[in-house]
């Protein structure tokens, strides 16, 4: 917690407050946490997964700068890294891995020296050069990297909207609020939503949603949406252990209903081709 509050204060004065960029590109959809482990990085895949069934070309974007996985998640290799990038050995759209029909996954690199060494100039540039694919699509999914400034470094990043995914748990939605505090202050007309992983009643997503909704409104004086929860699912826990199993997507059943009423929720809107 020490370290938390001293990231916040940290951040709280160095960085100005910006504007969410206007609506030129895509839709893009910031996936945050604020802490590890509730599950950020699958229902990223899952919600790209679902865009991409309905006729949407999809990027999949993994926002975290060294320490990548969601490459790993899917069972696919990178072709090009990073670093090559920096290096100008390779274009940007050759990181570009396909996922499947209609999806393709931006990986991060994992432990890559080059990308630590990097000076904050350096590093906007690449971001600038990653976020220019943007366009290719018809929507964007980003994973954010764990912790607070990740989520903030990504919002600033062309996004258009951000979910702040967090578990029933008084950590999680203690770390959730400090999330939505950083993103009120340094992307203030950011659309902000709650989406509930891990559910055991329907109740626990309705309550953890009020608690992060009231904190909100008395102290940042914004509201929050609701989009849903999502149930605790072991089929779910046995896909992610087995890599590449989690890209054949959910099976029917209360998970991909909830998925459906978030996507309709988040009213992702339908390219020109298929309007």
């Amino acid at each position: 917690m020490t370290d938390q509050a001293a990231l916040l204060r940290a951040m709280m004065a160095s960085r100005r407050p910006t504007r969410a960029p206007e609506p030129s590109g895509p839709p893009t959809i910031v996936i945050g946490s604020g802490k590890g482990g509730v599950g950020k990085s699958v229902v990223s895949v899952l919600l790209a997964q679902r865009l991409a069934t309905e006729g949407r070309k999809v990027l999949l974007v993994d926002g975290s700068q060294n320490m990548g996985n969601l490459h790993v998640l899917l069972g696919l290799t990178r072709a090009s890294r990073l670093e090559h990038l920096l290096a100008d050995q390779v274009p940007a759209r050759d990181l570009l891995v396909p996922v499947q029909e209609q999806l393709w996954l931006l990986p991060a690199d994992s432990g890559a020296e080059g990308l630590y060494a990097l000076a904050s100039v350096d590093r906007a540039r690449l971001h600038h050069r990653l976020s220019a694919l943007y366009d290719d699509f018809d929507a964007v999914v980003v994973d954010a990297g764990p912790g607070i400034e990740s989520v903030v470094r990504v919002a600033t990043m062309r996004a258009t909207r951000c979910v702040i995914l967090t578990v029933p748990e008084p950590a999680a939605l203690t770390d959730a609020y400090a999330t939505i505090k950083i993103v009120n202050l340094q992307v203030s007309d950011l659309p902000v939503d709650i989406l509930v992983n891990r559910m055991e009643q329907e109740q626990e997503g309705v309550e953890a949603f009020e608690r992060l909704a009231t904190a909100a409104e008395r102290f940042l004086r914004r509201g929050l949406r609701y989009l849903g929860g999502l149930w605790e699912d072991e089929e779910i826990r046995r896909a992610v252990r087995v890599p590449g199993r989690l890209g054949r997507g959910l099976p029917p059943g209360p998970n991909y209903d909830m998925l459906t009423t978030v996507l309709e929720r988040l009213d992702v809107p339908a390219p020109a081709r298929m309007a």
